[in-house]
């Protein structure tokens, strides 16, 4: 046996159990079911890769990007030899039908990709619709659902492909990358899908990522939903405070009813949230006082913000702002803190925002925060 093979092993076995579908008449899914990557984009760029080559020849295929992506997704399908390929960023009815306008004119349409939900905004897209209209025009559906981590959405039986990037919560200890991609046994795409990737598959998840990734995981199901429970107490506590004009969560998304049509009988709301301001300035005295870990990634098991345009889009923010992405959007990934220490911290940083007016005569953010103080260390008990 190969090192590192008896890790790759129990992570596929321990990822087949946690997406079987809970509805009735679905497959077990098994380990052949299952593709192990070195990170979330290298599993969605075989994903790509594979279902181009599977095309017959002197077809020009075209690809889908259905919702808000991540930034890189549309990235990769040039380089994975999809010449042409259209963004429907805003994932609404209007786009649906435009979808469906799109479908009737052009019969190349071979894969679609969306994220449920998406990231920044938590919407979540019609994948009954969406698989129904799979189903009637033979195109393929990969959906990246990273952000439902597996226990809390039942989405296998609206796609073909499932892809997760590994490094989020799966892991957690921000410690270590990977990917995955799951085919649904049941898709009637699944034998060509499956021949392609094997075709083009190899195994550069280095073992010893995949001994730490095992190690990880092994307690993925309590920490999911304790991040769960925290997020959902943040959201609920900021959702309140005047000076926010919108929180996107799961549960207060405009798209709130589809995420509960998919949810699992056990799953919460994720531990993702993003905060929309009325002010532009109690975003940024918000940010600065909110003392917590600050970076661009997510799912780590301690909590992490990051003013998410001004990052992930900095070179086209106009643009993610015109798809509904502000520009001052504060992004909270939600880890395992003690939930009332956290919510402390949480609390500290809008009790800034609330002294915007004497910031404004003269008193800045961080001498506000120094009168105030802030929370004690967060404990992970």
């Amino acid at each position: 046996m190969n090192f590192g093979t008896g890790d790759k092993e129990a992570i596929k076995s321990l990822i087949a159990r946690l997406a079987r579908s809970e509805k009735p008449g679905s497959a077990e899914l098994t380990t052949h079911d299952v593709f192990l990557y070195p990170k979330g984009m290298a599993a969605i760029n075989a994903v790509a890769r594979a279902v181009f080559k599977t095309q017959p020849r002197g077809v020009d295929p075209q690809a889908i990007i259905y919702g808000w992506s991540y930034a890189e997704t549309p990235k990769c399908l040039p380089m994975n030899g999809y010449a042409r390929f259209r963004i429907y960023p805003k994932g609404t009815q209007e786009e649906l039908e435009e979808l469906v306008e799109l479908l009737k004119s052009d019969n190349r349409i071979s894969i679609l990709f969306c994220e449920v939900p998406s990231n920044p905004l938590l919407e979540s897209v019609d994948m009954e619709c969406i698989h129904s209209l799979a189903t009637e025009y033979n195109f393929i559906v990969a959906c990246d659902q990273t952000l439902a981590a597996f226990a809390n959405l039942d989405l296998l039986p609206y796609a073909d492909i499932l892809m997760d990037s590994l490094t989020k919560m799966f892991s957690g200890a921000s410690n270590v990358m990977a990917g995955s991609v799951i085919l649904n046994p049941q898709s009637k795409h699944y034998n060509r899908i499956h021949s392609a990737l094997v075709d083009d598959f190899e195994d550069i998840l280095f073992p010893l990522d995949a001994e730490v990734l095992a190690q990880n995981s092994a307690d993925f199901e309590h920490r999911i939903l304790r991040s769960n429970r925290n997020a959902m107490a943040i959201a609920t506590l900021m959702s309140l405070h005047p000076s926010v004009e919108r929180i996107y969560y799961p549960k207060m998304a405009s798209s709130a009813a589809l995420f509960e049509k998919y949810r699992r009988d056990t799953g919460g709301y994720g531990f993702l949230l993003s905060i929309l301001f009325r002010r532009p300035s109690s975003a940024v005295c918000f940010y600065d006082a909110l003392d917590v870990c600050k970076g661009p990634s997510i799912g780590t098991n301690f909590t992490l913000a990051v003013p998410y345009t001004q990052l992930a889009h900095f070179k086209e923010m106009d643009w993610a702002e015109s798809c509904g992405v502000s520009k001052c959007i504060v992004r909270i990934s939600v880890g395992l803190e003690n939930e009332e220490q956290l919510l402390d911290r949480i609390r500290n940083a809008l009790q800034v925002v609330e002294f915007g007016a004497q910031r404004d005569r003269g008193t800045s953010c961080q001498d506000i925060e120094s009168s105030n103080g802030t929370a004690e260390h967060i404990n992970y008990d």
